[in-house]
């Protein structure tokens, strides 16, 4: 059953092996089944390993950005980022970040920055399902659900791999990584990697540890087992965004250009500090005919601390979590199609401490005196359990239908360490009482496929999503919302789309969605605090095609045309939501010269479109920007690889965030001109 699936994608995958753009990509996101891409009935963007190594993948942007309809942006922190898929660049929790086919945080606890505690600097291969998730997952799959692989499979023979890198602005990174068969049976795959950079502006310098381990083992014929475990730790300066345009185009390197940041530095360590690390165990049993079983409990650790510069009182949060979570998962296939069914369940700790660390007295909108001490400090226990059915059933050869159905029941205890409906010295924040809260939903998926030709795939698709609101809109209550009761935000995402394959030469995807999201869980300007809200829709086009012109020559286009309006809000009525571009592209050309063997070059076009910069449209659009990228790889040998890569070659000054709140215009500054290159050795 898998196994032959397996066999079967690594022959295409060897025997493709000088191509460096995929155009028939296999996809485990889905069902956690191996399956060819242009056979399921959903938009899903995959990117394999040596478009990655080319890439050379520094931030996350790098390793997600080519993907239609995907937007990765780099903030203050460097490290940190916004995420922009299906919806406007946002930091609410619309994404299911995920690593090796596990969560890397519990829904409740979302961090937007969730991709920092991946891997992804030196993940082997990515996968991305664009719109509300299968019967697989639950909260946060709204909009996305990104999948980052840490390890490819042991090797059979002794691999020892080391690697060097270089670049502008004292960037570098060193790694190893070794592999080795233990026995016929039996095998390992572990590497480790360090990054440091100074940053281009004052007060960006980062530092990174990476590190993944992989035991692989064939216990008989009916049981194999794998272990994996991920560890990150980084931490990293944040710099201050720019009120004045002048700074970008002037191309600052200034942390700030407010002089109240500079205030903030001489108080308080201005960072954002990420760490993480996650063991799971997967278990799969083969005994019974055309049925898999597979078990993976799971333990996993989540550290965020950082500044609320955002904040004018400047608190420090530090959130600490402790998860036992277990995957249950059953396939069972036949000729007339498969079901997939099981659980998912987490139990997690949690404990957020977040203080005033200095005596200061604001001034201006919401100005007041704040005491040192504990703002919030309370504990949360955290239950959820999800049982679920995916179905595949073929009607006839060129027609198969896919139904789903999950429940999601997900639970909170709070513990609050402080005095009960008490409020801080200013009587800003509030610490309400000891309480327990939960929810229940359950989610509908229905597609259809239809196949006129084995290479063509006609899809229509239903998914309903949520997410429930997170541990810290229930509890981090500020004055004015003592009592607060929200409600999950649910979406709705219709989409018919068009796969394509020509000769195995060629790949055309077309996807046409349109997702509603209502209840939606907005912050009052006024108070800071949290309600539901209205409704909105977000309407686009995804196309993607590839196409490997000759021997030498290969390119990769993905482009994007979205809408996200208010549905008739009380205040804002229809209008086009900020930091929402309506044209977002990607183009690559990769050149293999014949007369230079071993050679690989790519010149890489990104362009995201202009987009209002507040919901209210009070002032002009931003322009967007437009970069272009030259990366190269050089295999010297079996043993020997050069690379390198020059990324904004223009040296154009933009903003990779324009925004306009609280009165005055916000622009986050995108990376200058940057020069890298490395070496590997091989043995």
């Amino acid at each position: 059953m898998n196994r032959k699936i397996l066999f079967l994608s690594l022959c295409a995958s060897l025997a493709l092996a000088e191509s460096v753009v995929e155009i028939s990509p296999v996809s485990v996101i889905a069902t956690g089944v191996k399956e060819s891409v242009l056979e399921q009935p959903l938009s899903i963007s995959t990117k394999g390993e040596k478009e990655i190594e080319l890439d050379q993948v520094i931030f996350q942007k790098d390793l997600l950005n080519s993907l239609s309809g995907v937007r990765i942006e780099q903030t203050g922190s460097v490290i940190g980022h916004m995420t922009s898929i299906r919806m406007p660049v946002n930091t609410g929790p619309y994404y299911l970040f995920m690593q090796d086919g596990i969560p890397v945080q519990s829904s409740g606890f979302f961090n937007h920055n969730g991709l920092a505690y991946t891997t992804f600097q030196s993940a082997s291969s990515v996968e991305v399902i664009k719109g509300a998730g299968t019967a697989l997952y639950g909260s946060d799959a709204v909009a996305a659900t990104i999948d980052v692989q840490s390890l490819k499979q042991p090797s059979k023979e002794k691999v020892v791999l080391l690697k060097g890198m270089g670049g502008s602005y004292g960037y570098g990174l060193g790694s190893a990584e070794v592999s080795d068969a233990i026995d016929k049976e039996s095998g390992y795959r572990a590497n480790i990697s360090y990054m440091h950079s100074d940053g281009w502006r004052e007060h960006t310098k980062t530092d990174r540890v990476e590190s993944n381990f992989r035991y692989d083992k064939r216990v008989n014929d009916d049981n194999d087992i794998k272990i994996i475990a991920n560890f990150s730790k980084t931490v990293a300066q944040q710099a201050d965004s720019f009120n004045n345009y002048a700074n970008i185009t002037n191309g600052s390197t200034a942390a700030s250009d407010d002089p109240n940041y500079y205030t903030a530095l001489q108080k308080t360590d201005v960072e954002r500090k990420f760490d993480y690390a996650r063991v799971s165990v997967q278990l799969n049993n083969y005994r019974y005919n055309d049925l898999e079983i597979s078990l993976i409990p799971y333990l996993r650790y989540n550290r965020n601390r950082y500044v609320a510069t955002w904040e004018t009182n400047l608190p420090s949060n530090d959130n600490e979590i402790y998860t036992f979570g277990l995957q249950q998962r059953n396939t069972y296939e036949k000729e007339w199609g498969k079901i997939v069914f099981g659980f998912d369940t987490e139990y997690t700790q949690s404990s957020l401490k977040y203080n005033q660390d200095f005596d200061i007295t604001t001034t201006g909108w919401g100005g007041a005196t704040y005491l040192t001490g504990a703002l919030y400090d309370y504990t949360v226990n955290y239950f959820a359990i999800a049982p679920y059915i995916h179905t595949e059933y073929k009607l006839w050869s060129a027609l198969i239908v896919s139904a789903g159905l999950r429940y999601d029941y997900n639970s909170y205890s709070y513990d609050n360490k402080l005095a009960d409906n008490s409020y801080d010295a200013s009587g800003r924040y509030y610490r309400p009482a000891d309480r327990d809260d939960s929810y229940n939903y359950l989610s509908p998926k229905l597609a259809l496929s239809y196949f006129p030709a084995k290479d063509l795939n006609l899809y229509a698709r239903y998914a309903n999503g949520f997410r429930i609101p997170q541990a810290t809109r229930l509890y981090s209550v500020k004055a004015g919302y003592e009592q607060i009761n929200l409600d999950p935000e649910t979406s709705n995402t219709y989409e018919i789309g068009l796969k394509k394959s020509f000769s195995k030469k060629t790949s055309f995807e077309l996807a046409v969605y349109y997702m509603t999201i209502e209840d939606t869980i907005i912050r009052d300007r006024n108070t800071g605090g949290y309600r539901n809200g209205g409704s909105s829709i977000h309407r686009g086009v995804e196309v993607t095609l590839k196409e490997e012109i000759s021997r030498e020559l290969e390119t990769a286009v993905a482009y994007t045309y979205t809408k996200h309006n208010y549905d008739n809000d009380p205040v804002l009525g229809d209008n086009e939501m900020a930091g929402a571009p309506n044209n977002i592209a990607n183009v690559r050309l990769f050149y293999m010269p014949d007369a230079l063997k071993g050679v690989t070059l790519q010149g890489e076009w990104q362009y995201v479109g202009s987009y209002w910069m507040d919901d209210a449209h009070t002032v002009e659009k931003y322009d967007g920007y437009s970069i272009g990228n030259v990366k190269m790889n050089y295999n010297y040998s079996k043993r020997v690889r050069v690379f390198a890569k020059i990324t904004n070659i223009t040296d154009k000054r933009y903003a990779v965030n324009a925004r306009y709140a609280y009165g005055r215009e916000d622009y986050t500054p995108g990376d200058p001109r940057q020069f890298y290159a490395g070496l590997e050795y091989k043995w």
